[in-house]
């Protein structure tokens, strides 16, 4: 049994066959998958594909960096509602991208920050997006101090940032990135960071593994993901299904009680 922790059912590139895609994860043994928003809209469909798709679906809600120069308070106001649904596991995906300008560093700290609030005030774990940003998200991450803890979604740090998320109670989630030929630092920290802080995602329809990069990425993929974490932990697939299921669930609490 295994847990997609991060794919995007919400996104427009599954508007077509997302039935079918979900019935291919089932069939692959992933049995829950979390789709996370990454706008208003986004976070509002989640939830909708949450209640129609139970017991494998559930949802996260937040706004993305890219998307931060749109918060308003009614955002906030917004979220915070959906977050009092049973079927929303996480405040995400939220945090700082510095790669690319499509909101300003400014805007991205304050959605980030008020979201951060959000998920306290729920107390929801959170699911964090970093590009180009480690140390000031990690910055932020400190002096917020969640409790609730959460996941670094698409890990792409180094192995002393894995180190210091670790030591926030944060956890890892590590995707198709992890099997491409030149990511040896996430394979790396993947080797190295505690057992008990290993999540496995695909963040669909983005990042396929090999073989299927360059494609549309689905949540069966996410086998792909622990075969290739099962190999660099020396263990073998099922141990790491055990594993990362434990996790996601003490992660996510309210994943626990839908089988």
């Amino acid at each position: 049994m295994f847990i997609d922790t991060h794919c995007h059912f919400n996104h427009q590139r599954f508007a077509e066959d997302m039935p079918a895609c979900l019935e291919r994860a089932v069939e692959a043994g992933v049995t829950r998958m979390v789709v996370v928003g990454f706008d208003m809209p986004s976070s509002e469909q989640a939830v909708l594909l949450a209640e129609a798709n139970a017991p494998h679906l559930f949802a996260a809600v937040g706004v993305h960096p890219h998307d931060s120069k749109d918060w308003t308070l009614d955002s906030a106001r917004r979220l915070a509602d959906l977050a009092d649904h049973p079927r929303v596991v996480a405040m995400g995906e939220i945090g700082l991208d510095f790669h690319y300008d499509f909101s300003p560093q400014e805007a991205q700290y304050t959605a980030f920050r008020a979201q951060l609030a959000l998920a306290r005030e729920a107390a929801l774990p959170v699911i964090i997006h970093c590009r180009e940003a480690y140390p000031e998200t990690l910055e932020v991450l400190e002096e917020e101090e969640m409790e609730s803890g959460g996941v670094m979604h698409c890990w792409a740090g180094a192995m002393e940032q894995a180190e210091k998320t670790v030591s926030l109670g944060l956890s890892l989630g590590f995707g198709g990135t992890l099997t491409f030929k030149n990511a040896e630092d996430i394979r790396l920290c993947a080797q190295s960071v505690p057992l008990e802080t290993l999540l496995i995602e695909t963040d669909a329809p983005y990042l396929a593994p090999s073989p299927h990069r360059g494609k549309r990425n689905e949540s069966a993929y996410v086998a792909i993901v622990a075969e290739k974490l099962a190999a660099l932990r020396g263990l073998t697939v099922e141990e790491i299904a055990r594993l990362t299921t434990a996790n996601a669930m003490r992660v996510f609490p309210r994943l626990v009680g839908d089988a």
